[in-house]
């Protein structure tokens, strides 16, 4: 017996098994597609293309960088347990003997630029730097965007107080240096940071602090200013001389670790701004408090609007 054919509904495919090509049958994943014209932007081949971009000299420099901190680190615990304990013996003035170790610890920052410069890591050009070498008793400000501002500006100057850190005063390799040096403990108690402040800028010597109190976040041109410089001013009068730090890479800063090479040479340009007389900008009619807020608030119109060309938080 033949058995009798199955009806086909009238709703369906004349070939069942066919479908069309926009269509995706439920469970089963589309298939790739492996047009040779169409770029895969996989992390593999990014990988790989930035591997082909780095050339001998992105690897020459990231082993320069990498001996360049290894010899400041060695070359700070080397003056802490030569040169400065033969100051210790030999200049018994302990005012005098913190001005040549201000003045060992600039000639070597020189001589470490100078390292930085023909091993092709970082090069530094500065402007009108007579105006810091020629000041007396006067507030040195500046902004922050690397680790190395304060070596550049310190190593095209003689000497010079400075307020820092107070995690160097804890560092193995520096602690010595900053010591030797008197440099100022930025996490002091205030009073007694403005008393020693006051008492180095009647001694005629120049205070450089950056107001930031930390390096430049990534991508920003300032970070946000804390008001240690204000009121340092206020309570010392003290004339300001802004200096203005440019570099052409956003690297070394906050947070940046310093393998992150960038893909050329780092260039700094430091531009030294004639002083800024106190009582240009001081309003003494104002409360305590207010007059913090607004020298704080002339010190970050006034530095970036001489950042305003500057282009280095957009690049690499």
């Amino acid at each position: 017996m033949t058995k009798p054919a199955l009806a086909q509904r009238p709703d369906a495919p004349d070939h069942p098994r066919t479908q069309a090509p926009d269509q995706t049958v439920a469970g089963t994943r589309p298939a790739r597609d492996t047009h040779p014209d169409k770029p895969r932007n996989t992390r593999k081949t990014r990988k790989t293309l930035t591997r082909q971009a780095r050339g001998l000299s992105w690897y020459w420099r990231l082993f320069a960088t990498g001996f360049a901190f290894c010899s400041f680190g060695l070359g700070g615990l080397l003056m802490a347990l030569t040169i400065f304990p033969a100051m210790m013996v030999v200049l018994q003035n302990r005012a005098r003997r913190r001005k040549y170790a201000q003045f060992v610890i600039c000639r070597g920052f020189r001589l470490f630029t100078w390292m930085l410069d023909i091993t092709g890591v970082a090069g530094v050009e500065a402007h009108n730097v007579d105006r810091l070498r020629t000041a007396r008793g006067a507030l040195i400000i500046a902004n922050h965007p690397t680790l190395l501002d304060v070596v550049m500006i310190l190593s095209r100057m003689d000497r010079c107080q400075c307020v820092v850190k107070h995690e160097l005063f804890r560092n193995p390799f520096l602690f010595g240096v900053v010591r030797a040096a008197g440099f100022i403990r930025n996490d002091d108690n205030p009073e007694n940071l403005i008393v020693q402040a006051r008492h180095h800028l009647a001694a005629g010597a120049n205070i450089m602090i950056f107001p930031e109190g930390t390096r430049t976040p990534p991508k920003c041109k300032l970070g946000k200013l804390q008001r240690g410089a204000a009121n340092i001013a206020i309570e010392t009068q003290a004339d300001l001389i802004p200096v203005v730090v440019h570099c052409n890479h956003d690297t070394l800063k906050k947070g940046v670790p310093w393998y992150r090479i960038p893909p050329s040479k780092i260039q700094f340009r430091l531009e030294v701004d004639p002083p800024i007389l106190f009582n240009d900008i001081h309003d003494p009619g104002l409360p305590r408090a207010k007059q913090s807020r607004a020298l704080t608030r002339f010190i970050k119109e006034y530095i970036l609007s001489r950042l305003k060309h500057d282009f280095a938080g957009n690049r690499t």
